[in-house]
Order: structure tokens, then sequence, then C-alpha cells
């Protein structure tokens, strides 16, 4: 396969993943924003929403004020703004513009579809209505596409470059995510913290990351705490959004790219693998200990990793 093909194909599952998590995310803070509690302020939402998308000193270079629709605006239908969701959606398109022999026709006409239906959503209809419509299509357009590149695709090398796009991605996201909402619940006064701004807060963050229910299911309807947010979204291997879960997906599917090659320790194979073990020994405790860093410092091995895949597979 061409370096370029493998690159394209990697990049469609990046892109879909971002196009949903960041619909997710924007959709659930946006959302939780109308029954926040008084002691909190609703420009914090707006500022978290700025965070997890990297994108708060582009806003700021661009409007002078922290509004509502202005940053709703931004990050969903902006054509200006190059990582809206609106052209994240066309990268996905050209991306699997690009491969059309390698994949089958109903992910090329999902993909199209999706392309074609998003721009019919105009900056006036999202200041109107807010963004749920919007964030809903994106994710209901995404998990279409995942269904039909599931269902459709050989397992082959192009079916597993697209997921290690994707675990990559989500993987990234979720850390993205975290880091954005802990640093939420640190901002808040100590004179303002009680148990509801709490599960407030626990509860949103899972809501972002699509947990919710399933956190509720998993542990008998307990309340969210940190312990137990920790414990869902990183370490359980049974919740497909958590780290420990897609970095172990991620393994298998580099393995399967690399033809099950013994993996030298400078091989992103093994690098992956490596980091794999060490999150699957890790406990709540360790990572409660290492509090500010372990979050970053992983962020970090997964943005040298994605930059090793690169250069090991997609240079061209």
């Amino acid at each position: 396969m061409l370096s370029r093909t493998a690159n394209n194909l990697y990049w469609m599952g990046r892109y879909a993943e971002r196009i949903g998590q960041l619909a997710r995310y924007v959709s659930a803070q946006y959302l939780s924003s109308s029954d926040i509690p008084p002691s909190l302020s609703k420009r914090m939402v707006l500022e978290s929403l700025l965070r997890m998308a990297q994108a708060a000193d582009d806003f700021r270079e661009r409007q002078s004020s922290l509004a509502d629709h202005e940053v709703i605006t931004f990050l969903t239908v902006d054509e200006q703004y190059p990582y809206s969701i609106r052209n994240y959606v066309e990268l996905l398109r050209d991306n699997t513009k690009a491969v059309r022999s390698s994949i089958s026709l109903d992910v090329w006409e999902a993909t199209n579809r999706f392309f074609h239906t998003t721009r019919s959503f105009s900056t006036d209809e999202l200041s109107k209505k807010g963004p749920y419509d919007f964030c809903k299509h994106c994710l209901d357009s995404t998990s279409i596409l995942k269904g039909v590149i599931d269902n459709t695709l050989l397992r082959n090398y192009e079916w597993s470059l697209i997921y290690t796009g994707m675990h990559l991605e989500r993987t990234m996201q979720m850390i993205q995510i975290l880091l954005v909402k802990l640093e939420d619940i640190k901002n808040v006064p100590n004179e303002k913290r009680n148990p509801a701004i709490d599960n407030y807060h626990w509860s949103t963050l899972l809501r972002s990351a699509g947990g919710l229910d399933m956190s509720r299911n998993y542990y008998y309807g307990t309340r969210p705490t940190r312990e137990l947010v920790t414990d869902f979204l990183i370490l359980n291997r049974k919740f497909p959004k958590s780290i420990l879960y897609n970095l172990e997906k991620l393994r298998n599917h580099v393995k399967i790219i690399s033809d099950d090659k013994p993996a030298d320790p400078g091989s992103v194979e093994f690098k992956i693998g490596k980091l794999t073990a060490h999150i699957q020994y890790m406990t709540v405790p360790e990572i409660m200990e290492q509090d500010t860093t372990f979050l970053p410092t992983l962020h970090q091995e997964l943005y040298a990793i994605g930059s090793e895949l690169e250069r090991q597979y997609f240079t061209f």
C-alpha cells in the first residue's frame, strides 16, 4: 500500500472520531449550562468549551467578548476557523475521497452525505436554536459512518489503519476532556464547593465522555466521585471510551499493520505496547497520587506515538 493511501485512511479515522468527540462535548457542556448551580457562571462553561477544542487563543484573536453564540458558532460552523467541526467534516470527506478505491461505496456515500447535510446548517440558525440539532446531526452521522465502516470493510490493512486513527484520537480526546474538566473543578473557589457542585461537575464530565448512563449501570447508581470517574474513564476495560480500552485496541491494530513483526525498542509498536502495559497495571490510588502529572505526561507520550506512527508508516 502507498504511504499516502495509508495516511488518508489513518486520518479518516482520526477526523471521524474528533468530530464526534467535539460535537458531544459542545452539546453536553452547553446543555448542562441550563441547570448550572447558581454559584457557578456560564462563562466557565464557554471557557471550558474553548479549552477542550484548544481554541482559546484563536478565539481571542477573532472576538473581543465571550458570548454564547460567538463561541458556539466558532467551534461548529465557522468557515473561517480551520478547526471548526464544519471544516473537520470537509477534511474527513477529502481523505475519504482520496481512498475511494480502497473502501466500500457505502463508506463513501455515508461520508459524502454527512458533508452535504452538514453544510445546510447556517450561522443564523445556530444562533437562534443553539447547537443541539447540529451536534446531534454530527453524532448520528459519525455513528452511522463507523457502523458502515465496521460492517462493509474487509478486516485488512485498510480497516486497521482507520481504526488506528480512531483509537489514537479517542484516547487523546478523552485525556483532553479529563484535563479540562479537572481544571474546571480546580477553579471553583473553596467557599463555593459543596456536594451539589461536585456532583454537577463529575456528572457533566461523564456525560461529555458519553459514559454517564453506563457508569450508573456499572456502579449501580453510585454518585460519581473523582475515584469512580478515574476508574471508569481511564482503567475500565469494558467501556469503549476509556483510555485503557483504546490503548489495547490501538496496540492490536498497529500489530496488524506491522504484520505482527517483533517490536524493536525504538519502534512505535514497542512504545505503544510499553505504554499499554504500564496503564494496565496502574491503580486508581496511584493515578490519584500523581494528580497533576499523570494526564499531561500521558498526553505527551501519545503525541510522540502519533508522530512516530506518521514517521514510520505515513512519510511519503
